[in-house]
């Protein structure tokens, strides 16, 4: 499913009303009615249910405006008020508005703090507060009487319903502007908005309608929309049904490189993600003292024991090793484990130089790569990087904060510069292409904040590129795979006491869902 900007979103509304035809206040009749209809779900039985309607001087108030008379029409008691002046409010919300007044209703204005105080009691005797202040291009931090108001309704304990957005929320980035309405219920229209998808925004969001207000798909289809929400509707073509006439070598052979002393659990987590994706054929490449432990660990998977330096970390002799046998395999994970010993970065930009099949690179393999984007940049094959906050704000020469206060402009930004597949995890991870698409996954919970569970996930994508899906499928697919198991595992062990073994035992439940 896309995903708009607010730009993209006017575009395509403008497209809609100045190509198409279509008036402006029909659009508002149409997004009016949608956010009525859900209010009435909301509400149960409507006559004389007390309602009140809050409203901003631009187009998000005068979808409130239309809302207002429909809940009129159907016997509530309603009250709106408009945090400005009414003349100030033009256009199809003027036209609305005037349509209130004509009818006898009386629209409040809120100028004032004392105008704020006025009404707070008011506010908790309501069954219904719908939210109309502000739409998704606000910026600035909200001052003055919006922020008393939108703390008083945040405090009011009453069922709150957003139009389009909830107000505070910055449309593109999920940025809070200082304070923001906590929507029970947020209906938007024609398409998810960015901010609406990402954190802190998503927090305030509660229910996401998305609701067709009447937009032909032209309108859409007219502007260049690079951003999609993965669905499983993207990732199951990605799962064909396999042919009886298969075996192991079919399905992909991949080379894991990681571990070092006290890390084995990464190397043996990745060997299995990799595995429990679908891989034919997966051998793990280890320092050689760590063998034994690792013929223990894992039973399917085989093993490489490699030249070890003698604190048990993959050495320099270990690379002629590895770049001799390295293209025989059709996809390469490096990192998970492999700690930051100073001969593990010359390893990690031998096999990029070396390899002519696609590599993901997590943990360690990042980490070493810091300040070292040249060797991403001149790789001569596709690469996919895993980084967290932390590794991303280390590859991109920032801080965490920064990372997270600008998650997509930084993604973009790295899939260009570096030339790779991002994924940058977290909650709401993002997949972005060099060419500027962009997905933002949906899937996953706070239980996958464990140890272990960025390295199932680097195993399931380097399975999934093995199987030949393309990096950027594998990416979108992977992580989707991925954070659906997570929410698999914690409906049955509780998010709390999830660990990443879980993620890998609930895989095979997933593509079976997927594989349907």
């Amino acid at each position: 499913m896309k995903v708009a900007t607010s730009q993209e979103m006017r575009d395509i509304d403008k497209y809609a009303i100045e190509k198409l035809g279509i008036p402006g206040v029909v659009l508002m009749e149409n997004a009016g009615l949608k956010v009525f209809a859900y209010a009435k779900k909301m509400l149960g039985k409507v006559k004389n249910k007390k309602v009140k309607i809050f409203c901003g001087k631009g187009n998000n108030g005068g979808d409130g405006y239309v809302v207002a008379r429909h809940l009129l029409n159907h016997g509530a008691d309603v009250e709106v008020y408009l945090l400005g002046k009414k003349k100030s409010v033009s256009g199809d919300a003027g036209l609305n508005l005037n349509i209130l007044l004509n009818m006898g209703i009386e629209v409040k204005e809120i100028l004032t703090e004392n105008d704020v105080i006025k009404i707070n009691n008011d506010i908790k005797q309501c069954n219904l507060i719908i939210d109309a202040i502000f739409g998704t291009g606000i910026r600035g931090e909200i001052q003055g009487p919006a922020r008393s108001l939108i703390n008083n309704i945040n405090h009011s304990g009453k069922p709150v319903l957003s139009i389009d957005i909830p107000s505070g929320i910055q449309g593109d980035t999920g940025k809070i502007c200082g304070v923001c309405v906590k929507a029970s219920a947020t209906v938007s229209f024609a398409l998810p908005k960015l901010g609406l998808l990402l954190y802190p925004g998503a927090e305030f969001v509660g229910k996401l309608i998305i609701a067709d207000i009447g937009i032909p798909q032209k309108a859409v289809d007219s502007v260049v929309i690079t951003s999609e929400v993965i669905t499983e509707k993207n990732v199951k073509p990605l799962f064909p049904k396999r042919s009886p006439d298969t075996h192991k070598g079919n399905y992909g052979r991949v080379l894991i490189l990681a571990g070092s002393a006290g890390f084995t659990g990464a190397a043996a987590l990745t060997a299995m993600g990799a595995l429990r994706s679908g891989a034919g054929l997966v051998t793990l490449g280890i320092p050689e003292s760590l063998n034994p432990i690792m013929e223990v660990k894992l039973t399917e998977a085989m093993t490489m024991p490699l030249p070890e330096t003698p604190v048990h970390t993959l050495s320099l002799n270990a690379l002629p090793v590895i770049i001799e046998r390295i293209n025989e395999f059709d996809a390469i994970a490096v990192g998970p484990g492999l700690s930051n010993n100073k001969e593990i970065y010359t390893i990690v930009k031998g096999v990029i130089k070396n390899c002519k099949k696609p590599i993901v690179i997590d943990a360690d393999g990042l980490n070493v790569l810091a300040g070292a984007a040249e060797v991403l940049k001149n790789a001569k094959s596709p690469i996919i990087i895993t980084p967290h906050p932390g590794e991303m704000a280390r590859l991109m020469n920032t801080t965490t904060s920064e990372i997270q206060g600008n998650r997509i402009e930084i993604a973009k930004k790295a899939a260009s510069e570096l030339k790779s597949i991002v994924i940058l995890k977290g909650a709401r991870s993002l997949i972005a292409h060099p060419d500027g698409r962009l997905a933002v996954n949906l899937t996953g919970n706070p239980g996958m904040a464990t140890g272990g569970s960025g390295d199932v996930l680097t195993g399931i994508l380097a399975g999934l590129l093995a199987q030949g899906l393309s990096p950027y499928d594998a990416a979108v697919a992977g992580v989707y795979l991925h954070g659906l198991a997570g929410d698999f595992a914690a409906k049955k062990h509780s998010q709390r006491g999830l660990v990443a073994g879980d993620i890998l035992s609930e895989l095979p439940g997933v593509l079976k869902v997927l594989e349907k």
